[in-house]
């Protein structure tokens, strides 16, 4: 284990025996207020790897990729076609944000030339003895499990997954093998049981509804991957043929994009695609009550998105960055936070040290815009907050229901807090062999 080995972030778990080497996963560990952390000591085996597995396009699973061609490793890169288009968007992003501490942009093409593209439950060959087959982790678009025939042993990988029917995607998919023999889990929500996930929908309308009744605007802020097109398809299916005008702003833009092109059965819920063929859409966010705020609506953004917040009008802005860290939502919040009509409607985790947690933890003076060396603003908040339940990560009972129905005799539980593995550890006593795993300490099985 190269990261999330009791934590979140970095994932890079090298499988290998005595002559075959594959990485699963391969991110960078994202810190607020820090630079990214890459995982830890794996630069040394680029060259020595047969092939690289990615599960999901989110940063933590893939953005140090170009790292590690950058290190040496020069094979095939495999994960779905999605996942390829939305890294390369990220890869970009990055550059942006934090230059060339780990690649450079010759390293981020280099690695998207290497991408090997594979569909859901279709076989791949890795090495010499040892193939992978991807299942649908129903996390996000493209998000896939990877199942590891390793010379007659099997190893399923979950990747993050999703146990919970989402607007775009159905549950998770996993073998239904009787001789999985290691089994390497998230952890993520071994602390937390949910609930349904109609429970927060519905919560998130009922909100905006009452804001409006006070002539008070929503800002919802959101993570650009999976989170943000979930609420547009909910407020999609509830606002259309409504008065109520959505912004949609920040790289949720970019991300549609993206989930345009794979807006087909193959990718995402037959769901979602009858309801668009009922309404004459090609997407959800395609409704004319959305719209997408960007240079074709004004040259000067930050005075139009102060006049959007501003205005009396039925109103709901969507924005990113989720954890309130940067991007478009500090506009908003600046013009519209001091507004006790309005709501600050939260819709995902917030990580410690974000502006978003502190919110959360009762704090009502932030500072925005105190990126690099600026000093930034500080703001009043006295819109209501409130944190509503989505998550896109398995929850406790449902995590425990999968990894029974595996049986597998080892257990790795990684992408977590080593309590939230203590935790699942307890409730599957079960006479599997479990293993919470450090960071650069191997795990070794007998043949």
């Amino acid at each position: 284990m190269f990261g999330a080995a009791k934590e979140i972030g970095r994932s890079a778990i090298l499988v290998e025996d005595k002559d075959t080497k594959i990485l699963l996963d391969c991110g960078l560990k994202i810190r607020p207020k820090k630079p990214t952390e890459k995982p830890e000591g794996l630069d040394k085996y680029a060259k020595e790897l047969q092939g690289v597995v990615i599960s999901h396009a989110h940063f933590d699973h893939s953005g140090y990729i170009p790292g590690i061609v950058r290190a040496g490793y020069e094979g095939s890169i495999h994960m779905t076609q999605p996942t390829r288009d939305i890294c390369e968007i990220l890869f970009r992003d990055h550059l942006k944000i934090e230059g060339a501490r780990f690649w450079n942009e010759e390293d981020m093409y280099n690695s998207l030339y290497q991408v090997a593209n594979h569909y859901y439950e279709e076989t791949f060959q890795l090495a010499d003895g040892v193939s992978a087959t991807f299942y649908d982790a129903g996390h996000i678009l493209g998000s896939a499990s990877v199942l590891l025939d390793w010379k007659g042993q099997l190893i399923f990988y979950t990747g993050d997954i999703n146990t919970f029917e989402t607007p775009y995607h159905d549950t998770n998919k996993y073998p239904t093998l009787e001789d999985i023999s290691i089994l390497i889990s998230e952890a993520t929500n071994g602390l937390r049981d949910l609930p349904d996930r109609e429970v927060p929908n519905q919560a998130l309308v009922r909100a905006i509804y009452a804001t409006h009744k006070r002539e008070g605007v929503t800002i919802i802020p959101t993570f650009a991957l999976g989170r943000g097109q979930e609420i547009e398809a909910i407020l999609a299916q509830e606002f259309i043929n409504k008065p109520f005008n959505i912004y949609v702003d920040g790289m949720i833009l970019k991300m549609n994009n993206v989930y345009r092109r794979y807006f087909h059965e193959y990718w995402v819920s037959k769901k979602i695609l009858e309801w668009c063929r009922e309404h004459r859409l090609e997407v959800p966010f395609d409704i004319p009550n959305f719209i997408p705020v960007n240079r074709n609506l004004a040259d000067d953004l930050d005075s139009f998105r102060k006049m959007i917040v501003s205005e009396k009008k039925l109103t709901v802005v969507l924005s990113t960055s989720g954890m309130l860290e940067g991007g478009p939502i500090h506009s908003y919040l600046h013009y519209a936070a001091e507004n006790p009509n309005n709501l600050i409607a939260i819709s995902g985790y917030q990580v410690e040290g974000t502006v978003g947690r502190e919110i959360l933890d009762g704090s009502r003076e932030i500072t925005l815009f105190s990126w690099g060396n600026k000093k930034g603003i500080k703001i009043r908040i006295n819109a209501e907050v409130r944190q509503f339940s989505f998550s896109g990560h398995a929850q406790r009972n449902e995590l425990i229901k999968m990894i029974k129905a595996i049986n597998s005799e080892k257990i790795v539980f990684v992408h977590g807090v080593e309590e939230s593995a203590h935790h699942l550890k307890e409730d599957l006593a079960n006479g599997a062999e479990i293993f919470i795993p450090d960071i650069r300490k191997p795990l070794v099985f007998p043949d």
